[in-house]
């Protein structure tokens, strides 16, 4: 009989103890819960310092900008003004400082993929650093599709004219030559627009990219980012032609050697300058945001040539497909109906025009550089 007002005491004491262990864990966690309540209130008080002196940054920085810039103008070649733009640009010890002045307002084209509210702003040097290195491996793995591509589809353009296929004899001795020669014919409409298609990404992923590094510090010529602007308004062009239509029989061929010669140019900059800028930055004449394509090198005077025969060629075949427009196809009524060629060959002009214009004053600028670090070094002798 005692043996159960033993076990009903036990299990009351088990009862006693279990909500003494409930009441000292709730006293526990509701003390690590204050701890922690009260962490985050101080790291929120000091985030809010911290903005508040960030803010007050960005405004004397702002002026401070301004008032580089104004010195700039009245005397580029004050050792002062020389070492107060070096540390701007990220020779001093906080780096670049650009990520702290107030951003510049975002681009139409920004603004209509991305919106107004977007930042695209990176305070950190090592973010900004990223985005540069993305956008030059970016450019550079691209570079070998873009003259890839048109080689192929160029030999493939011949042979579908010609009636000659490339390597027509090997497909001759196969078992199943009509069935290969089928598969070609049928092919090359779905191949040029797969490769309109690439270029319009191509150019609209740089003209991105180029909008954020401009954002983030990066002294890229406002032409270079209008060029892929008329770039993909070119590719989008061409995406909406009519691969038997005349126009782009005609004119196709041209455009694709083009392209072709353009890709080798491309890439032979691409190669050199990457190396060079780093030479650049190294010595100060740079900024570490900087791209290659705003490069202007005394050695990149090996490359004007190429580059100014590439420009010509492509100001004579814009006029080529305006003038074969003209005759061929607005004189007979058809102007409207291959209205393409009549933008693709304009686009071709002024990239052209706009081309040779930012090659002349890249020399301008390498000129001025080079009498402004002369006059800099008299002054210090």
């Amino acid at each position: 009989k005692k043996i159960p007002n033993i076990m009903s005491a036990e299990g009351g004491d088990d009862e006693f103890d279990d909500d003494e262990f409930d009441e000292d864990r709730m006293t526990s966690l509701d003390e690590r819960a204050s701890k922690v309540e009260a962490k985050i209130k101080n790291i929120s008080g000091r985030v809010m310092h911290v903005n508040s002196t960030l803010e007050l940054l960005r405004s004397e920085l702002d002026e401070l900008k301004n008032e580089l810039k104004q010195l700039e103008k009245e005397d580029a070649t004050n050792e002062h003004v020389a070492n107060a733009r070096l540390v701007f640009d990220g020779a001093g010890p906080g780096g670049q400082l650009g990520g702290f002045v107030t951003p510049v307002k975002h681009s139409r084209f920004i603004k209509y993929l991305l919106g107004s509210a977007v930042n695209l702003v990176s305070r950190k040097t090592e973010e900004r650093m990223r985005l540069k290195e993305e956008y030059v491996n970016f450019r550079e793995t691209q570079t070998i599709s873009y003259f890839l591509f048109p080689l192929v589809l160029f030999i493939w353009y011949n042979s579908k004219h010609s009636g000659h296929f490339f390597l027509q004899s090997q497909i001759a001795a196969s078992k199943h030559s009509e069935f290969v020669e089928t598969v070609l014919t049928a092919s090359y409409p779905i191949a040029l627009q797969a490769y309109f298609s690439w270029l319009l990404y191509f150019y609209t992923s740089l003209g991105l990219r180029e909008n954020i590094l401009k954002a983030n510090g990066s002294n890229i010529r406002p032409w270079w980012i209008q060029h892929h602007y008329y770039s993909m308004a070119m590719a989008l062009c061409v995406l909406t032609m009519d691969v038997d239509s005349p126009s782009c029989v005609t004119f196709i061929g041209r455009f694709l050697f083009f392209t072709f010669c353009q890709g080798i140019v491309m890439f032979l900059q691409n190669r050199y300058q990457r190396f060079r800028m780093y030479t650049r930055v190294a010595i100060g004449k740079a900024s570490p945001m900087d791209v290659s394509a705003t490069e202007s090198g005394s050695r990149l005077k090996l490359l004007w040539p190429l580059l100014l025969t590439l420009q010509t060629m492509q100001l004579v075949f814009g006029c080529q497909v305006l003038l074969r427009w003209y005759k061929e196809f607005a004189r007979n009524g058809k102007g409207l109906s291959e209205w393409q060629a009549l933008v693709a060959g304009s686009l071709f002009v002024l990239m052209a025009l706009g081309n040779f214009n930012a090659t002349v004053m890249t020399f301008i600028r390498k000129r001025d550089y080079a009498m402004t670090e002369a006059k800099r070094k008299n002054k210090r002798a």
